[in-house]
C-alpha cells in the first residue's frame, strides 16, 4: 500500500473559540424540528452525487490536507442536494476543489500557525462560511481543474490568492454546527445534511461481509459521513475517504471505494471519548436572517423523497 497521509491537528481550544462564535453551536439546541426523521432510513447522499454529477469524485490526498478533503466532500453533496431535490442551487458544474480550501483553514482563518501539513477541521468550517468554496475549474490563469498537493502546501503557507475570494464568496456554506451523537449524524443525513467527521480513530483496511471496516489503530484524520442506513440490522453511517482505493471487502448500497460503513455504536463510543468533532454544513440561497429552526422544518422532507 502507498503511503497513507493524514493531517488532521488536534487542538480542542481552536475548535472551541470556532464554536463560540457560530450562531447555532451545538445542533442539539435546534434538533427538535426533525428529531426522529432519520430513524429506519436509509440515505445515500453519494449517490445523489453521483447521479448530479455523473460520477462519484475520486479523492488522493498527497500531503497531509484531509481537513480540506473532507470538508470538499460535504460540499460536494450539499450542492448535489440542492440541485437534485430543492432546485435551489446552481447546475453542477464539477466537484470542489481542496486547495482554496486547506490554504484558507490555515492563513485566513488560522493565521498561519501550523507548521508542517495539517489544519483543524473548525478552521475549514469556518472558512467555507467565511469565504466559500470554489469548484474545480480554471479561474484566469489560476487552473483548480485537477488536484495538486504541492499547490496545497504552498497555498497553505501564504493563503488563498486574492483574485480568488470574491469568486468563492459567491458559494458561501450558510450553516455550520455541531454534532454530538449517532442520532443526530442520522436525522441530518436523512434530510440532505452533510457531516464532517474528525477523530483519533483509525480502521481496518477490510471491510466485513457486510461492508462495515472496524475501529484499529489511530488516525489523525478527518473524513466525510455521506450516508446513513438505520433499517439495517446494523445501523451505521457510510464514511467516504480521501485516499483512493485503500480498502478492499464486500459493499453494500453500491458504495463507492474507498468508502466504508462504521456501527453507530461505534459513532456513539468515540463522541463519548471527547475525541471526535463532527460537523453538519448546508449551502444556503436564502436570507440570513431566516431562523435555522425554518430550515430544518423546510428540509423534513427529503428523508421521504429520498
Amino acid at each position: 500500500m502507498s503511503q497513507l497521509h493524514f493531517g488532521w491537528v488536534n487542538d480542542p481550544k481552536a475548535v472551541e473559540a470556532v464554536i463560540q462564535q457560530l450562531p447555532f453551536p451545538i445542533f442539539n439546541d435546534v434538533w427538535s424540528p426533525i428529531k426522529g426523521s432519520g430513524k429506519g432510513k436509509t440515505v445515500l447522499l453519494y449517490d445523489i452525487i453521483t447521479q448530479v454529477a455523473g460520477s462519484f469524485p475520486m479523492r488522493k490526498q498527497t500531503i497531509g490536507d484531509c481537513v480540506s478533503q473532507g470538508a470538499a466532500y460535504a460540499v460536494d453533496a450539499i450542492k448535489a442536494v440542492d440541485i437534485f431535490l430543492h432546485k435551489q442551487f446552481e447546475e453542477w458544474v464539477a466537484e470542489t476543489a481542496t486547495e482554496d480550501i486547506y490554504a484558507g483553514s490555515r492563513v485566513q482563518i488560522g493565521g498561519g500557525r501550523i507548521n508542517g501539513d495539517g489544519s483543524i477541521g473548525a478552521w475549514a468550517a469556518d472558512y467555507i462560511t467565511k469565504f466559500g468554496a470554489l469548484a474545480r475549474k480554471k479561474y484566469g490563469n489560476i487552473d483548480l481543474s485537477n488536484y495538486d498537493g504541492n499547490k496545497a502546501r504552498s497555498w497553505g503557507r501564504t493563503g488563498v490568492p486574492q483574485d480568488l475570494i470574491p469568486i468563492a464568496k459567491q458559494h458561501p456554506v450558510q450553516v455550520v454546527s455541531r454534532v454530538d451523537t449517532y442520532e443526530q449524524a442520522r436525522d441530518l443525513i436523512a434530510n440532505g445534511y452533510s457531516i464532517t467527521i474528525a477523530s483519533m480513530q483509525g480502521f481496518n483496511n477490510r471491510r466485513d461481509t457486510e461492508g462495515f471496516c472496524r475501529p484499529e489503530g489511530e488516525w489523525a484524520h478527518q473524513m466525510s459521513i455521506l450516508a446513513v442506513d438505520d433499517e439495517y440490522k446494523r445501523p451505521g453511517v457510510l464514511v467516504q475517504n480521501s485516499w483512493g482505493v485503500w480498502n478492499g471487502g464486500p459493499k453494500r448500497h453500491n458504495q463507492p471505494d474507498g468508502s466504508f460503513w462504521v456501527d453507530a455504536d461505534v459513532i456513539e463510543k468515540r463522541n463519548k471519548r471527547q475525541n471526535e468533532k463532527k460537523y453538519y454544513i448546508k449551502h444556503r440561497e436564502k436570507k440570513r436572517e431566516e431562523d435555522e429552526e425554518e430550515y430544518l422544518k423546510h428540509n423534513a422532507e427529503v428523508a421521504k423523497i429520498c
